[in-house]
């Protein structure tokens, strides 16, 4: 009999982690980091203490109590099994700190398997000094459409639409049918055919899980577009005489890249933080201008040349740039990561101290509700589990679906059973 759990994700925007289970084998999908600014017990100037960070973070229910997934050493002092018993494995979304954050812990002995672009992503982040915490996990990739097998699972790797790139869906085959699990997805990105294809490739499946960010914040209109935002941007780099200010999530490379190329067609350049810039440069990302103080000379003389990627922790250099009622700042989906953030406030007060005008373009890596309803729709589980949601009792399923909401901690859920 297999048996699926839920250890993050349940109540909560992010930190997905689901357990499969049969004859003793197991299959962890993802290994999240909670992740949530300005709350929680780990927040403000409060963080883990070194050299207990996992132990920290296991006591206050903020990584899975799974004996035999973490390292030895990490769980040192805990009556938590370490190291690798040889039955268990980790299949990872995407390169996001909510679904990848806590792999570093996890011991070499279990397998850990992502898209071979995933791979990539974590490995230049990890190049750049922005990797995981606890140290470089040893991924595994996998190319589209290939298939593990692994103890009495089969497990086969889509790829699907997100804001990173390399996201991926995955289907489970179980004693008790097909577990689909859609990690981050959306229909409206610049490759919406990948999430369909995906769906229809697991129609029937005997359990869906999918995610359901968006439910959180209500029914609304669909959501923009990459196209759109690329327009947007170009738009602005076309309207603002002077220095534009941008803060963008380094991690959606796609819209990195089509950034530069837009920046470049309007005679700009964009200027990235140093970390940032290496990250792109170990991608292979080619012409990465970085920011710092050598450029201020330059950007002060001719603003209307340069877009800068802006930090807040370095914002008070809006005190030696040109800003003001002929500049811009556009938040195009980077941090402040919204009004949740204890730092947008912080940006809004600097932006109007500086009278600098505030332009927010971008869209969502998650899917509206009304596409989650097509997912569903195209797939037509027995069983769907809504995740990775403030709100998952709002995603309604078709006749013949029955809901069951996930509750975190370990409750397994027989998949046998209706």
């Amino acid at each position: 009999m297999a048996e699926i759990s839920f250890w993050g994700g349940v109540g909560v925007i992010g930190s997905s982690k689901i357990l499969i289970e049969q004859d003793g084998w197991r299959i962890l999908l993802d290994c999240g980091l909670d992740f949530s600014p300005g709350a929680g017990l780990f927040r403000s100037h409060v963080a883990p203490r070194p050299g207990h960070i996992l132990q920290d973070r296991l006591r206050i229910g903020g990584a899975p109590w799974l004996p035999h997934l973490y390292r030895p050493e990490a769980v040192a002092g805990l009556d938590l099994p370490g190291g690798s018993d040889g039955q268990t494995a980790v299949f990872v979304t995407h390169a996001h700190i909510d679904h990848i954050g806590l792999t570093g812990w996890v011991d070499p002995g279990v397998p850990i398997y992502c898209s071979i672009d995933t791979k990539r992503v974590m490995e230049a982040l990890t190049a750049a000094g922005d990797g995981v915490e606890g140290g470089e996990p040893a991924l595994i990739g996998l190319a589209d459409g290939e298939s593990v097998t692994f103890g009495p699972f089969r497990v086969t790797r889509y790829p699907v639409d997100h804001d990173v790139i390399g996201a991926s869906g995955y289907a489970v085959e179980t004693q008790d049918g097909v577990v689909g699990f859609t990690g981050d997805i959306r229909l409206h990105g610049r490759h919406p055919e990948k999430s369909l294809a995906f769906a229809q490739a697991i129609h029937g499946a005997r359990a869906f899980v999918i995610e359901g960010t968006t439910l959180s914040f209500g029914f609304k209109s669909a959501q923009s577009t990459e196209v759109a935002v690329d327009e947007q941007f170009t738009r602005i780099l076309a309207t603002t005489p002077g220095l534009v200010l941008m803060s963008l999530y380094p991690r959606n490379v796609e819209r990195v890249e089509s950034f530069l190329a837009i920046a470049r067609s309007a005679g700009r350049t964009i200027l990235w933080p140093p970390k940032m810039a290496a990250f792109f440069t170990h991608l292979g990302i080619p012409d990465v201008a970085v920011w710092d103080e050598s450029r201020l000379d330059a950007v002060r003389s001719h603003p209307e040349h340069y877009v800068v990627q802006m930090a807040v922790a370095e914002i008070p250099v809006l005190l030696d740039l040109p800003v003001g009622p002929g500049a811009v700042f556009v938040h195009a989906n980077g941090e402040p990561l919204g009004v949740f953030d204890p730092d947008y406030e912080v940006l809004q007060d600097w932006l109007k101290f500086t009278h600098t005008p505030w332009w927010g373009i971008g869209t969502s890596g998650h899917a509206s509700p009304d596409d989650l309803n097509r997912l569903v729709e195209t797939v037509a589980p027995d069983i769907l589990f809504p995740l990775h949601s403030q709100e998952p009792d709002r995603l309604i399923p078709p006749p013949g679906t029955v809901r069951w909401l996930p509750q975190r901690g370990g409750r397994r859920f027989a998949l046998s059973g209706r």
